[in-house]
């Protein structure tokens, strides 16, 4: 979960918020932060002659074009992301912010004109989001901080690729390269579509396509491409075993929350729920509903895209034209949990659309 793309939408930065939502130091720090990455990008071109940078840096950095061919062919639109290098001298890119009350999996929301609702805040400083957070802890609600490697503009800028989505120093230059693949893929999908208001499709719909495309690319890379995939596959494979025992206890969870138990007892049963998952997957810090709600996020949609995608022939230029024709319309309210309800028309009509 902590590796994941978080689509902060710098637009954030130059929208006015609902009365109340946020005091205006977060829009000064997201357009300072924005700022600061566009004075720190270098085009790509000029990064690769440049012998100071790594020699990693050059090899990973000399791939995102052949990506963003790549992208195009399946589908996702052409932009002009991508086209520069912003080192960030930092762990990430931006750090999250979710909330959640402490006996629901609902995550609280935030509201901005021109992207609607968002179940979390990113920001650019780590020690603003904790100061974020302890706001949020006195309000007596679960938080859960989490660095994010990227975030899309949708095509409002041209996103440089930056130091975070090239993986951390210790990482095999196979997974690093894998790791800039998926995000430079799950980032055109945000500017290839994007629906107001609907944060679990739009991430549950760029984590799908990125992971189908991603396999693909690395195979027809020369030299080692054939490794790549496997160990990306193996790894893959590793994640999804944990996401679905997350999902599980999610399941359990809203099930507990649903019940008549008394609070205490509700309280007692959930953090021993939430043990058994920490140690099930070997996890160093204690879970909440925050970082679950997080986890619902991104992962929640996978099954019902499956379905659709097969439905198009796992052909995904047809597969993006279908979900291309969903709207704020499509779906019954903001936030929706049910993507399967959103999709079933397309699913049954044969990819209509697509």
């Amino acid at each position: 979960m902590a590796g994941r793309v978080l689509s902060l939408f710098a637009a954030l930065a130059l929208a006015v918020p609902s009365a109340g939502c946020l005091q205006v130091e977060y829009l000064v720090q997201a357009a300072e932060g924005q700022d600061d990455i566009a004075y720190r990008a270098r085009p790509i071109t000029e990064v690769l002659a440049d012998e100071r940078e790594p020699a990693s840096t050059r090899r990973l950095l000399a791939m995102v074009a052949d990506v963003k061919a790549f992208a195009e062919a399946n589908g996702l639109v052409a932009t002009n992301s991508y086209a520069t290098y912003a080192d960030l001298e930092r762990p990430a890119a931006v750090w999250v912010v979710t909330a959640a009350p402490p006996l629901s999996l609902e995550p609280e929301t935030w509201t901005f004109p021109i992207v609607g609702t968002v179940p979390y805040l990113g920001w650019f400083e780590r020690h603003d989001a904790e100061r974020q957070a302890v706001l949020l802890r006195e309000d007596g609600l679960d938080v859960y901080v989490r660095p994010a490697r990227a975030y899309s503009t949708l095509g409002w800028f041209d996103d440089p690729v930056l130091s975070t989505m090239l993986g951390a120093p210790h990482e095999h230059d196979d997974a690093s390269a894998a790791g800039l693949v998926e995000v430079v893929l799950h980032e055109s999908v945000h500017a290839t579509t994007y629906v107001k208001s609907q944060s679990l499709y739009n991430e549950s719909l760029a984590t799908f396509v990125a992971e189908e495309l991603t396999p693909l690319y690395l195979q027809a890379r020369p030299g080692g491409g054939a490794r790549q995939r496997s160990l990306y596959e193996e790894g893959l494979a590793e994640e999804r075993r944990r996401e679905a025992r997350v999902q599980a206890t999610c399941g359990e969870l809203d099930k507990l929350y649903r019940s008549q138990l008394a609070k205490p007892e509700k309280l007692r049963e959930k953090r021993r729920l939430l043990a058994s998952l920490e140690r099930e997957l070997g996890l160093d810090r204690e879970l909440n509903n925050a970082a679950l709600a997080q986890a619902q996020t991104y992962d929640s949609g996978g099954v019902a895209l499956a379905e659709l995608y097969q439905a198009c022939g796992r052909d995904m230029p047809r597969f993006l034209r279908a979900v291309g024709t969903l709207n704020a319309d499509s779906f019954a309210e903001p936030q929706a949990l049910d993507l399967r309800a959103v999709l079933a028309p397309l699913i049954a009509g044969g990819c209509q659309g697509g």
